[in-house]
């Protein structure tokens, strides 16, 4: 039976669906601003937690990125990203799990410095770039154990379901994708 399945399967990615069409008010209550809200996720961490914010690099690698990220992205399936997964920690503690795709061909000219970006908070940068621009959410609902081994052992909760929103931000005519699963210990 498995060996039926279509070759782009991928049971650990989550699927990911247009907001607009998809979840309308179906989202709960509590997480449903923070999902949709189109401002910097990593300033309203940090004013919700009153500066005690951090971001912990689980990875930053040169690798593929899934097939719905290139599609989302609008570049050829196999071309080489930069892929960087964070948790944004708040009051020391994970609240949010990031994963960025940054293809090669977007980390030239003036976004050539993302190449090496550290601890750094990716959002600080990309709101405070002139003429950003940014695709409508896609939300998904997962369980914790979709996400990558070095987020999902540090949670307490392995069988939690969770949201998580992405989106497409392009800036200097260059895409790159944003993924963002809000973790147990978020508390809003």
């Amino acid at each position: 039976m498995y060996d039926q399945l279509p070759i782009r399967f991928h049971p650990q990615n989550p699927i990911w669906r247009d907001f607009n069409t998809c979840f309308g008010e179906n989202l709960p209550h509590p997480i449903r601003e923070w999902l949709l809200d189109t401002g910097s996720l990593t300033k309203r961490l940090i004013k919700t937690s009153k500066g005690h914010f951090a971001v912990n690099v689980l990875s930053q690698r040169w690798a593929a990125a899934q097939f719905s990220e290139y599609q989302l992205l609008g570049i050829k399936p196999g071309e080489i990203c930069l892929i960087r997964e964070v948790l944004l920690q708040c009051n020391q503690s994970p609240w949010v799990y990031a994963r960025s795709a940054l293809p090669l061909s977007s980390l030239t000219g003036k976004l050539r410095h993302l190449r090496h970006f550290d601890n750094r908070p990716l959002g600080q940068l990309l709101f405070n770039a002139p003429k950003l621009k940014r695709s409508s959410f896609q939300i998904a609902q997962l369980n914790a154990g979709q996400l990558p081994l070095s987020a999902s052992a540090q949670l307490e909760n392995k069988n939690a379901k969770l949201w998580g929103r992405r989106s497409r931000f392009v800036l200097y005519n260059k895409p790159l994708l944003v993924s963002e699963i809000f973790l147990p210990n978020f508390q809003p």
